[in-house]
């Protein structure tokens, strides 16, 4: 169903957001995490095994409430992009965003022309309503969709404000993991070089005045994390929920 996009209207009103990933492709889940108040389920689709139809099961879970659906897409490709938002995602994070040029393809891939180069189906497609809005869909589906870069690279920091200054990039969402990945010290967080190009790329984007978004790490709390400055984190998941639950029970029996 198209709808005013609720998270794109409580950042801008200020508001800090939670989301956490959707991995297992499994609408039932989704609707059980909607349900909890998670203001953004996160579709992630450059590591998960779902696939459009999941997807479109998915956002109709959540509909029993007020989260934002936003898929992670498995790249920068605009047929994928296009698939993606016909489905009816209210959002798009592209992972491993690395220039300024790369960030106007994406915006431009997710806007009808003049404006872009997405291609036009809206007489049909679900995220118009299957055509019965298509015409507010048309006109309004740009500056309703949220569109997020994805921050992975040592690279990515460099250019950080080059990219934070496009037009269309709503927000830029920082991966901890890939970026320490960038200069061969995957997962060492507390590395100092890593520390430091996590704190570029915050410093950067906030003093663009653009959305900043992030994940909340081992040792990390919810609350400092907003106390940095994020206004969006994606905490945990569908995948961490069940493993961490299901061995937490497990613990409290003795092993045979």
């Amino acid at each position: 169903m198209y709808r005013e996009n609720r998270l794109k209207a409580r950042l801008g009103a200020g508001d800090k957001c939670l989301g956490c990933w959707l991995w297992l492709g499994s609408p039932d889940t989704a609707e059980i995490l909607a349900l909890a108040g998670f203001d953004v389920l996160m579709i992630d689709h450059e590591h998960g095994p779902g696939n459009f139809k999941t997807a479109i099961d998915i956002m109709r879970a959540a509909s029993v409430g007020d989260s934002t659906v936003i898929m992670r897409v498995e790249s920068d490709d605009a047929a994928f992009l296009k698939r993606a938002l016909d489905a009816g995602v209210e959002g798009v994070m592209v992972p491993n965003i690395e220039s300024a040029e790369q960030a106007r393809t994406v915006v431009r891939a997710c806007r009808y022309p003049p404006r872009g180069r997405r291609g036009a189906a809206f007489s049909a497609t679900r995220a118009s309503d299957y055509g019965l809005r298509a015409a507010e869909y048309a006109k309004t589906a740009a500056d309703n969709l949220l569109v997020i870069a994805q921050i992975e690279s040592a690279t990515a920091v460099e250019n950080i404000e080059q990219i934070a200054a496009v037009d269309g990039i709503d927000m830029l969402f920082i991966g901890p993991t890939d970026l320490s990945g960038s200069v061969d010290k995957l997962l060492a967080f507390d590395d100092p070089e890593v520390l430091a190009l996590i704190e570029a790329a915050e410093r950067g984007i906030k003093q663009a005045g653009k959305k900043l978004g992030g994940i909340v790490m081992g040792g990390e709390t919810v609350a400092a994390k907003f106390d940095r400055g994020y206004d969006l984190l994606v905490a945990g998941g569908d995948v961490v929920f069940l493993r961490e639950g299901a061995k937490a029970l497990r613990a409290q029996v003795p092993s045979s």
